[in-house]
């Protein structure tokens, strides 16, 4: 009789890189791994069934995210479905590697197409709804189905919060993604109203969903909107910083998850910090730095912080010399349209924002 099995054996964990995670019967079979070795790792703990036939490794389960772990039950149950089902709203997202903030959601959802059937399908897996899907929304990337990245993030927008929705926008939008397609092919569906709302007031320019945090702290707020990593100089652009408002003389840096401790370089980072900020100021800038907490949990704190400069800088009619930034290309001169608003920036967030 072979005694108790300790780890996953090389072939298999080769299939679970293979797979992004997940190992299949169907795909172990045609590598000639037979489905009672992965039940059998399955009934030891090594392994986990995340769908019927569907496994992942516990040990990769146990340490990841709760992202990442909606991200293997979304692959599994996709695999689990068939190739008429594609996931969507953050199941599809989070497989898009979109950037995600807040917590996962606790349900796979997946669409199929009405002439695939008419029912919905409440399983212990996961949800289908069946709906008309358009042209080209719809995909099949690495084995599974998947609906695009611009469709995934709308339909997130109608059913929850905004937040995280507005920074998976900003950044499908800063890939040259257009929401405003997907959300022609949901006419009429429940909650997209909201969806319209994130399509409206995604930045392109904003290259981190602390970036987003921070603009959307103006948005919850009522608060002049800054423009997204514009450049800045004396008499030609020298600095790119996270935030400016060009008015009022007054720039937001995102300090994102920046570690010092245990850099070997961590001394010569913090004096090329010091040297920009003396720098922008110098150049008379003033300078508000934060971070995720600030951002996250106490955004009215950080807003207020914002309202204080703004208060104490106020339009004269002189603005900052600054340009855009153009990705693949650097930095050019701000059209008309690219110009902020001195002003509170007047937004209304839908209803139920938060949820």
């Amino acid at each position: 009789m072979p005694g108790p099995l300790r780890c996953i054996s090389d072939d298999i964990v080769e299939l679970l890189r293979r797979g992004n995670g997940i190992v299949d019967l169907a795909t172990a079979g045609r590598a000639g791994v037979g489905g009672n070795r992965l039940r059998r790792l399955a009934d030891t703990g090594l392994l986990v069934r995340l769908a019927p036939g569907c496994f992942a490794s516990a040990a990769v389960l146990e340490s990841a995210s709760s992202w990442e772990r909606h991200r293997l039950r979304s692959r599994a149950f996709a695999l689990f479905s068939g190739s008429r089902t594609f996931l969507t709203g953050w199941s599809a997202a989070v497989t898009w590697q979109v950037p995600t903030v807040g917590r996962a959601p606790e349900r796979v959802l997946a669409i199929r197409p009405a002439e695939a059937g008419h029912s919905v399908r409440h399983g212990q897996y996961g949800d289908i709804r069946v709906v008309r899907i358009p042209a080209g929304q719809a995909c099949q990337v690495q084995g599974i189905g998947l609906m695009r990245p611009g469709w995934a993030v709308a339909d997130a927008a109608r059913m929850g919060p905004i937040l995280p929705a507005l920074v998976a926008a900003d950044a499908v939008a800063a890939a040259g993604l257009d929401l405003d397609d997907a959300i022609g092919g949901m006419a009429g569906w429940p909650g997209i109203h909201r969806a319209r709302w994130v399509a409206e007031h995604a930045d392109p320019r904003a290259e981190s969903p602390l970036e987003t945090l921070g603009r959307f702290a103006c948005l919850q707020f009522d608060l002049p909107l800054p423009v997204s990593n514009a450049w800045v100089g004396d008499i030609e652009p020298e600095y790119r910083v996270d935030g400016l408002w060009p008015f009022h003389g007054v720039v937001f840096e995102a300090d994102g998850a920046l570690k010092y401790d245990n850099r070997p370089d961590a001394s010569r980072i913090v004096s090329r910090q010091g040297e920009r900020e003396w720098r922008l100021r110098r150049l008379g800038l003033e300078v508000v730095r934060f971070g995720w907490d600030l951002a996250w949990r106490r955004r009215a704190e950080l807003a207020g912080r914002f309202a204080a400069l703004l208060r104490d800088n106020p339009p004269d009619g002189r603005p900052v010399r600054w340009w855009k930034h153009v990705p693949g290309v650097g930095a050019v001169e701000p059209e008309a349209a690219d110009w902020p608003s001195p002003g509170p920036s007047g937004v209304v967030l839908p209803a139920g924002w938060e949820r």
